[in-house]
């Protein structure tokens, strides 16, 4: 980045407007700042870092601070700086939250923060990137890629800040040389060999796991398998050789058992024929005794038959009778109906009579009212000669309720705009005070965002030494585990190395004593070649057997096998349990720098309490934007009500006038209206009153006239009624008799019927009669049985013959004995089962332990190298670094090596800076610390000592040292210029 324009205006001790061009500097690299003190040498700084970050260049002074208090009330305090990186101009303005003397009425209101970044293209023409403070503050930190506290450590350092980084611990030092540097990559590089470390070592443990859980699954099938299973530890490669013997031999055991089954299963096949064959012998006897039974049955229903055939004849008979008792009921039906029409007629015929009495009386009445009538007729006509009157005075009315009307409107929209008028004031004083408010809430979002990202950043912090310490506890009970598991093998490997010593003794003695017995008297010894032999070995009966020294070499050099595999996986934990440990405690650092203190008996407290922070924060920050949003709409809302306000005062003056004319107009009309209901009677001065007296008189007169002519009416048709009613009642008597001569004849040659059919009655008739349905079923039972009767005797007769000298066989031994070898066969089968299951599951393991163990080498070939490239990264090394610290300590050097060249020079050669190189034990995050070597003594000492003067001229070294060296490498800074100003250094770099 690098400034080209700066412009303040009422900033710090300028009151007025301030503008420094920095292209006057043109290609120099160098140049001081010199002033009076109070004269704004550190305010042109401020200037620069408040315009790109709203913040000034110290930590003891605020944006809202550098307000100038000599500026006028009238001039906002604004800065805008116009800069340019990487090839793009920039022009960004700024103005902090203060205070502004109102433009109406007295006092001050608040003015909140504006910010807005621009970007100018080649033809300088201005495009808006970002409008506010929020979006300013993210897009400047998108173009730099720096925070405010990281442009004040690298990019614009005073002497006193510059001191700290020179001084600072390692940690602090690797913060600025990573920024500077870019070397979060070699840090990647060793989270990824740490990461893969850690899956090799988990992939290794699950199938080490996978394995034992296999070998844990045989089920033994021989003795010499039961006991190289309870063999403590386990021989995998005999269990293997045994399990394949132990798969064999099931497999003969398999196919003999097979046979067995197929033996048994064909004499039972053998005895299922026999069974059905007598169980079909049985069911035909039992047919036979069942078909005599029923038989037996049969003709003992035969007189039931008989009965039954004499019902469908007597059915028969009552059936040719139906006709003749059809026609008599339905004579019977017609002249019940007839007579009932006849009593109906003459009731008819009475209530006519009454109608027309009735009907008389009314007509002799509504004939008595002609006075009535002539009355009415009178009073309509005086109506209709009051209709113009009337007519006339309901208009000049309605015109006086119009200008009534118009009065009250001009007065209530007289009162409307004035309320309204007051109203508008009364928002305007409101939105004032609301513009005035928003600057506590952009401080409100400042707060806020500190809070959330610092509860953020705990959380994530807590849930990271949660974890990290349950996999402690883990890995300290595998420790402890691997460590009584490597102290047994080692006991074991003692045990059997003992043993090959004694044995080898034993054996050693024992072939002395063999030589010895060659020994002959004054003959040299085969071994030493002495003539003389004054105590010659003794043989041993017990020695034992070259063999049983070799098994025994076996077993310890297994021993000793397992007691290296023991060791190797206890160093494997403890390596991964000190890289968790430190892990922690950069950790726990970091909750030191972040001043966080663990509960670790509440830590799910403290974390819902730190969520419960974060909400909060966010909430409020949300809400205060929601407010800031509003800042637009409330000043364009106040514009716009200040032209409302205008307006409305015209048009009140308007309606004012409006409201004299129509009140002069209506007392005009008021009198007219008066004269006219002098004339017209109180009742029909309304012309809805007097429209309904006339509609009144209308209708008496019409319905006396209606109800006259009605009565004349229902007399005439009461007597046209009565004559009609008397005709139908004489033709219904008439037909009545007709009626009842023929019923007599009919009834009289039904009986006849009845008595040559041979029914005695007509209760005997009544019984006889059946439905074709019930005629149907009995001729159908009928059949049925005689049908039933012969087919029962023709089985009986086929059965009798055919079972003719055959005794009942006896099945239950037949079953019996079936059952027992089907028994037989499901225990077989089982068995089976059992066996071809136990040779799968053996066959399984023995394929599934030989892949897991060519997949364990590769593993563990993959794991020797890239567990050792992470031991190494991780600071196991001869430097004791890790790898990102080093590639910085190498960074460092080489800027030193550029210092020194100059420190010499400026002390005469007594001081030069070196890198301290000696660590604390297990520390590899150290080695960014600076020594001072003194020629007139002979010692190092750290910076810090120096006096001031020497360390100023240390500091300008050191500066000028690494804006060399970080110009020379591609770190992504450029320095081009340097400011000096009164021992305060700037540096202005291009990105």
């Amino acid at each position: 980045m690098k400034p080209v324009k700066l412009i303040m205006q009422a900033f710090g001790p300028y009151a007025g407007r301030e503008e420094i061009d920095f292209r006057q500097l043109e290609n120099r690299t160098m140049f001081v700042i010199s002033g009076k003190t109070g004269s704004g040498k550190t305010t042109i700084f401020d200037g620069i870092s408040f315009a790109i970050y709203g913040r000034a260049s110290g930590e003891e002074r605020t944006g809202s601070d550098l307000r100038s208090q000599f500026a006028a009330d009238s001039l906002l305090t604004e800065v805008s700086l116009e800069f340019s990186l990487k090839g793009r101009n920039y022009l960004i303005y700024r103005s902090p939250q203060q205070e502004k003397r109102k433009e109406r009425g007295e006092g001050f209101r608040t003015i909140t923060a504006k910010a807005e970044l621009y970007e100018i293209d080649d033809s300088g023409e201005r495009k808006l990137i970002a409008a506010n403070v929020r979006e300013v503050d993210e897009k400047v930190k998108e173009i730099i890629q720096l925070d405010a506290n990281q442009f004040r450590q690298i990019l614009m350092i005073p002497q006193g800040e510059f001191r700290k980084l020179l001084v600072s611990d390692s940690k602090e030092k690797e913060k600025v040389l990573q920024r500077l540097f870019h070397t979060q990559f070699y840090k990647l590089i060793e989270d990824k060999l740490k990461h893969q470390a850690d899956e090799l070592a988990k992939k290794v443990e699950s199938g080490q796991k996978e394995r034992a859980q296999l070998l844990d699954s045989i089920e033994p099938a021989t003795d010499k398998m039961s006991e190289l299973l309870e063999q403590d530890p386990r021989n995998e490669a005999a269990i293997l050789s045994q399990l394949k013997v132990d798969i064999d031999f099931l497999s003969e055991k398999l196919v003999g058992m097979k046979e067995e089954i197929e033996q048994q299963q064909n004499a039972r096949d053998e005895l299922t024929r026999n069974i059905h064959q007598t169980k079909h012998i049985i069911q035909q006897i039992a047919r036979k005794d069942e078909l005599e039974e029923e038989k037996k049955g049969l003709e003992a229903r035969t007189p039931e038959i008989a009965e039954k055939t004499k019902e469908i004849e007597r059915a028969e008979k009552a059936k040719n009778l139906g006709h003749q008792e059809d026609l008599c009921m339905q004579l019977k039906k017609h002249l019940d109906e007839d007579v009932k029409r006849a009593e109906e007629s003459r009731i008819t015929f009475i209530n006519h009579q009454r109608a027309l009495e009735k009907a008389e009386q009314q007509w002799q009445e509504e004939n008595g009212r002609e006075a009535e009538r002539k009355e009415a007729a009178d009073r309509l006509n005086k109506l209709i000669a009051l209709r113009e009157s009337v007519y006339s005075l309901d208009a000049e009315k309605a015109m006086l309720n119009r200008l009534n009307v118009q009065v009250k409107a001009c007065e209530k929209k007289r009162e409307a705009l004035s309320a309204q008028s007051v109203q508008i004031e009364t928002r305007i004083e409101k939105l004032e005070e609301e513009l005035s408010s928003l600057d506590r809430w952009q401080q409100i979002v400042y707060d806020e965002e500190k809070n959330g990202y610092q509860a953020e950043a705990q959380i994530k912090l807590i849930e990271k030494i949660s974890k990290i310490t349950e996999r402690i506890k883990h890995l300290k009970e595998q420790e402890q585990n691997q460590q009584h598991l490597t102290k047994e093998k080692k006991e074991g490997l003692e045990a059997a190395a003992m043993n090959v010593k004694k044995l080898e003794e034993s054996w050693q003695k024992q072939q002395a004593g063999m030589l010895a017995q060659s020994l002959i008297a004054g003959e040299p010894c085969a071994v030493c070649g002495s003539t003389h032999h004054p105590s010659p070995a003794k043989a041993h009966a017990d020695a034992p057997e070259k063999e049983e020294i070799e098994a025994a070499k076996k077993v310890s050099a297994q021993a000793e096998k397992e007691q290296h595999e023991a060791a190797r996986e206890l160093a494997r934990i403890q390596i991964h349990l000190q890289k968790e440990e430190e892990v922690l405690n950069e950790l726990l650092q970091e909750t030191k720098e972040l001043h966080l203190k663990v509960d670790w008996s509440n830590i799910d407290g403290q974390k819902a309490q730190l969520v419960s922070i974060q909400a909060a924060a966010e909430r409020a920050i949300q809400q205060a934007n929601e407010k800031l949003q509003q800042k637009k709409a409330w000043t364009e809302e106040r514009n716009r009500l200040n032209v409302q306000w205008k307006e409305l005062r015209a048009e009140l003056a308007a309606c004012q006038q409006e409201e004299l004319e129509a009140r002069e107009l209506y007392a005009g009309k008021q009198s007219h209206v008066d004269e006219l209901l002098k004339n017209i009677p109180v009742p029909l001065q309304q012309k809805e009153a007097y429209e309904q007296a006339v509609e009144q008189a209308e209708e008496t007169r019409q319905r006396l006239e209606e109800q006259l002519a009605a009565a004349l009416k229902r007399k005439q048709a009461a007597e046209t009624a009565l004559a009609a009613v008397e005709a139908g009642l004489q033709e219904i008597q008439s037909t009545i008799a007709q009626q009842k001569e023929r019923l007599d004849a009919e009834r009289a040659r039904f009986k006849q019927l009845m008595e040559q059919n041979g029914f005695a009655d007509f209760k005997h008739y009544s019984a006889s009669k059946r439905t074709e349905a019930e005629l149907k079923k009995l001729q159908q039972e009928i059949h049925s049985f005689h049908e039933h009767f012969r087919s029962v005797s023709d089985l009986l007769k086929e059965f009798t013959e055919s079972l003719m000298g055959i005794e009942k066989p006896d099945l239950a031994s037949l079953i019996t004995k079936k059952a027992e070898i089907e028994e037989q066969i499901a225990a077989k089968d089982k068995e089976r089962l059992a066996l071809n299951h136990l040779i799968s599951n053996c066959q399984r393991i023995v394929g599934r332990v030989a892949a897991v163990n060519e997949h364990l080498q590769d593993l563990e070939k993959d794991y020797s190298l890239i567990g050792h490239l992470y031991e190494i990264t991780h600071g196991k090394n001869v430097h004791k670094l890790t790898f990102e610290r080093y590639v910085l300590a190498a960074f460092l050097d080489d800027i030193l090596v550029v210092a020194n060249e100059r420190l010499v020079k400026m002390t005469g050669g007594r001081y030069t800076m070196h890198r301290k190189t000696d660590r604390a034990k297990g520390n590899a995050q150290s080695g960014l610390e600076l020594l001072i070597f003194d020629q007139y003594t002979g010692q190092e000492r750290h910076v810090k000592t120096l006096s001031g003067a020497k360390a100023l001229r240390r500091h300008l070294r050191l500066l000028s040292a690494w804006r060399r060296s970080s110009s020379n490498m591609q770190v992504g800074y450029r320095w081009k210029q340097c400011l000096l100003m009164k021992g305060l250094v700037r540096l202005i770099p291009n990105r």
